[in-house]
């Protein structure tokens, strides 16, 4: 369990985390994407079928969205906040995202549009007072039209 030495987390600062992320995800800084996660996070990826570790999701998202010919655009919908309690918080908003050239398997120049996003994430105060995502599940509800 975490729980943080001193302080308190805001909705406030679980928003700024929010945006903080999404830009250093466009950015495609890897080494600040995985300061996001605590040890044992979990992710549910957008197009993923099954939860793997955080530091699985940055691996994979470095290897498909970080290269140099590949561009990402995110769009944040509003963000609403859940206190848990003073040291947690779960946070849910909706996105649309695009990216270009990505590297998906074989296809080393693929597009996607995910157009209405849904994300939930869990955050926690660590021991030293930093906010981390414990727990996030990204999905579409465009999949039928992505022909997923």
């Amino acid at each position: 369990m975490y729980f943080a030495l001193v302080g308190k987390v805001s909705a406030d600062e679980v928003r700024s985390e929010i945006t903080r992320f999404w830009n250093v995800f466009t950015a495609k800084a890897s080494e600040l994407l995985e300061e996001f996660y605590a040890p044992d996070a979990t992710v549910f990826a957008s197009l993923g079928n099954r939860a793997e570790p955080g530091r699985l999701t940055v691996a994979r998202r470095r290897r498909e969205y970080f290269n140099k010919q590949t561009s990402v655009r995110i769009q944040l919908g509003p963000i609403d906040v859940q206190m848990l309690d003073d040291f947690g918080a779960v946070a849910s908003y909706t996105f649309k995202f695009h990216g270009l050239g990505i590297v998906a398997g074989s296809n080393r120049d693929a597009e996607e549009t995910i157009d209405n996003g849904r994300a939930t994430q869990v955050f926690i105060l660590d021991p030293e007072g930093r906010l981390r995502i414990l727990h996030e599940h990204l999905s579409s509800a465009d999949m039928r039209d992505e022909g997923h």
